[in-house]
């Protein structure tokens, strides 16, 4: 694997890109996948169509699955944790009592 060209590869700016795509509605998400995968297909063979369609597939899945598991975590942490809408609540409660005490005390 030539190295110069995979650390050119990997110092992009991903975020950005992915930012940028992100802010797409459905429409124009949809006719830029397919603008890229008409533009890229003619300078591949059918193999590394194949092979590249093939990548870009894992390449979702694996996102997704890492996306799904970090909402399934937060979500059950969210349950399991009763101290963290406990405490909102006593925070709530104690700026509710503050407020009181200001209006008993300006009486």
């Amino acid at each position: 694997m030539n190295n110069k060209a995979f650390e050119n590869f990997i110092n992009q700016d991903y975020k950005a890109l992915s930012d940028w795509i992100s802010n797409l509605n459905p429409y124009e998400f949809t006719f830029v996948a397919t603008l890229i995968g008409g533009v890229i297909a003619p300078f591949l063979n059918t193999n590394q169509q194949n092979s590249l369609g093939n990548f870009f597939e894992q390449l979702g899945q694996t996102l997704e699955t890492i996306a799904a598991q970090a909402q399934t975590v937060a979500a059950w942490q969210q349950n399991h944790n009763p101290n963290n809408n406990c405490q909102a609540e006593i925070n709530k409660l104690k700026e509710q009592l503050e407020k009181i005490m200001k209006n008993l005390n300006t009486r």
